[in-house]
């Protein structure tokens, strides 16, 4: 009789906080789950916003239009790891007025978006046409930016990229 009374209260115990309402533990963890997630930073652009932002930098680039194309850059902008932003005005500036026209073709981006920050890696094709008597040169390889947001617009950290010359 006293096993059968302690079964039964041990049943009425289990059992009757369920039927009242109160929460299982399981609920209360799917619970605190959605709340964190709503409360997880949003990704720091959109993949539209990267892809207008690389229309941009390839309109700017292929028109030669260095102060246009050097707001792109972050301040704190670094070049193959090495290059501050004055080292990579010189480097543009020089290549830009040595070249009569400039196409640019980017294959195959690979975008990553994330809270703070975007990484795009993709192949590139430039041909540069420089001024009369001179032989055009395709310029191939791979390149990788890191683009972070300052002042609410796109700006590039960090490009890294290796390339080869065709004659």
């Amino acid at each position: 009789m006293k096993t059968t009374t302690l079964i039964i209260s041990i049943i009425i115990s289990i059992v009757l906080p369920l039927l009242f309402g109160t929460q299982i533990h399981s609920q209360t963890v799917v619970q605190n789950l959605s709340v964190s997630q709503a409360s997880i930073r949003p990704l720091i652009a959109t993949e539209q916003e990267v892809r207008q932002f690389f229309e941009n930098y390839i309109e700017r680039y292929t028109g030669k239009n260095i102060d246009g194309f050097l707001s792109l850059f972050s301040l704190k902008a670094i070049q193959n790891q090495k290059d501050g932003l004055e080292e990579i005005r010189k480097i543009y500036s020089d290549f830009f007025n040595q070249s009569r026209e400039l196409r640019y073709l980017l294959e195959d981006p690979k975008i990553e978006i994330y809270q703070n920050a975007v990484e795009v890696k993709a192949r590139y094709v430039i041909d540069q046409i420089p001024e009369e008597g001179r032989q055009k040169k395709v310029w191939r390889g791979s390149v990788r930016w890191v683009l972070i947001k300052e002042n609410g617009a796109l700006k590039i950290l960090s490009v890294d990229y290796q390339h080869q010359r065709t004659p």
